[in-house]
């Protein structure tokens, strides 16, 4: 009953009363009244009631002109949860201090009504201040999102005075990292200079010994065994093998069917916040194949990235991860699929769950490929199933 607005229509007659300087005018024009056709002390009232308005409006108004506000972060870039702090300086040109500052909406979320707010509580007079705020920003994104502003509403709290900074840097917050256990177990193709397991080959290390077969090089022949056998035998070596590697993001969010407003509202919430994990667990995985030396093509949305080596690459997929808002894109997944390609998806299932599937075409014992799914419990340990994440793959590849 109270939350329920049942004369929209006349939201723009009333408006000015949701100010306190509203009601401090219907009062004053009462008083007027009174003092005109009743008694004088009505004038009184209205003096004394004018004088407020006069004081509480000309502070903040002459608060918030002399002051210059620039708001910066210590670190341009942090991760989900880490604390950080934004510094505020406050230029007063004012031989008096000013008292009633505040900065409005330094970290304000998408969707979110309520505005931070952080006083200020004394700037003396001609000289630059730096005040310093702790964050700890929960979604990953580019804060603030709106602009932010310096207000005052001393000292009676009637009316409150606003302007836009002058100066605002912005802060980019990363998905959270987690670790991941283990190593990458898909099997490569082709040889490089680096990476796990042995393909056989004309370089690399020792492996053994084979018949001769047609096409062999005779620099490969081992005369001193071929002498023993009586027969020509082959020396077998082999090097690191590379994983050719394709990952898929899809950024778009889960949505389930709702029929009020309250079960909309809640059903967004949900999705938002399994995007998030899934972002999350997207990171996480990405940063470990690119640690490890793994060549991937990855696509997180209709944005494909081509990783460098090194701090660039792992930058470039936080950057490309953190520009994904929060109601994600609902945008096609440009999927250029090679048979031969192992990959990873991140994405939705049909009945709405966030999932992981690994595929492997030369994985298995009879190297006739395998499929590996794994679901994403929003309501469990993130950091557990990711930690386990390559410890589960492996598993599943042994009892395959």
């Amino acid at each position: 009953m109270l939350t329920t607005d049942f004369c929209p229509w006349a939201n723009r007659f009333v408006y000015w009363l949701k100010e306190p300087i509203g009601w401090f005018v219907l009062a004053t024009a009462i008083s007027v009244i009174v003092g005109l056709y009743l008694s004088p002390i009505g004038w009184v009232l209205a003096a004394s009631l004018s004088a407020i308005m006069v004081v509480g409006m000309a502070w903040p108004l002459v608060a918030v002109s002399v002051t210059r506000c620039e708001l910066r972060p210590e670190t341009n870039c942090v991760h989900e949860g880490d604390a950080c702090r934004m510094l505020v300086s406050v230029r007063n040109r004012l031989p008096i201090p000013v008292w009633g500052l505040s900065v409005e909406g330094y970290l304000d979320c998408e969707g979110d009504e309520a505005v931070p707010t952080v006083g200020l509580a004394c700037v003396p007079p001609m000289c630059v201040s730096d005040f310093g705020i702790t964050v700890n920003p929960t979604l990953r994104g580019h804060y603030p999102i709106q602009s932010p502003s310096v207000a005052c509403s001393f000292p009676f709290g009637i009316w409150t005075a606003r302007r836009k900074l002058s100066t605002t840097k912005s802060l980019t917050v990363w998905p959270k990292v987690y670790p991941v256990q283990g190593v990458c177990p898909i099997i490569g193709l082709t040889s490089t200079d680096h990476g796990d397991g042995n393909r056989g080959g004309r370089s690399g290390d020792f492996v053994g010994v084979r018949d001769y077969r047609r096409g062999d090089s005779a620099k490969h022949i081992n005369w001193v065994a071929s002498a023993r056998v009586d027969t020509l035998v082959v020396t077998e070596r082999g090097g690191p093998q590379s994983v050719e590697l394709d990952v898929f993001v899809d950024t778009a969010i889960s949505r389930s069917a709702s029929t009020t407003l309250s079960e909309e509202e809640q059903s967004e919430s949900v999705g938002r916040e399994r995007l998030a994990n899934r972002i999350r667990m997207a990171a996480s995985v990405l940063i470990n194949l690119h640690q490890t030396g793994v060549p991937m093509r990855v696509t997180i949305g209709p944005q494909s990235l081509s990783l460098p080596h090194g701090a660039k690459g792992r930058q470039q997929i936080l950057n490309a991860l953190t520009e994904i808002p929060a109601d994600g894109i609902v945008a096609p997944i440009q999927r250029k699929r090679i048979s031969k390609h192992a990959r990873i998806e991140f994405a939705t299932d049909p009945p709405g769950c966030e999932v992981v599937q690994v595929i492997d075409p030369r994985g298995g014992r009879r190297a006739g490929g395998r499929s590996v799914t794994k679901q994403i419990v929003s309501s469990g340990a993130l950091a557990q199933q990711i930690g386990d994440f390559w410890t589960e793959v492996r598993d599943a590849d042994v009892a395959a």
